[in-house]
């Protein structure tokens, strides 16, 4: 029989902590993927306020740039569209479109 066996090794902790710092790790970037994706959607919801407010308002014109919050929106006219283009957090451009249909 071992003597003295009521406690871990040093080995085994190193192990534990590696493991923990591992799923730490896996948690803390999930996270902020969401918290970025959460923040994409909110531009997203903004653009699509900005472009409803200009199709009721009936606001035809050349290219306009309209900020809210830390966000800039672009308005600009495309054949029959009016359309909004923003670039999210990912630096990605993102456009949105809606048919005149009058």
């Amino acid at each position: 029989m071992y003597k003295n066996c009521n406690g871990f090794t040093f080995f085994e902790l190193l192990i534990s902590l590696s493991v923990w710092s591992g799923v730490i790790v896996m948690i803390i970037a999930h996270w902020t993927i969401i918290m970025i994706e959460r923040e994409n959607k909110k531009a997203e919801t903004i653009a699509n306020q900005i472009l409803y407010e200009v199709m009721m308002n009936e606001q035809i014109g050349n290219e306009t740039v309209v900020v809210r919050g830390t966000h800039t929106f672009s308005l600009f006219m495309r054949s029959n569209e009016q359309c909004v283009r923003w670039e999210d957090r990912l630096k990605r451009t993102k456009e949105r479109c809606e048919s005149l249909g009058q």
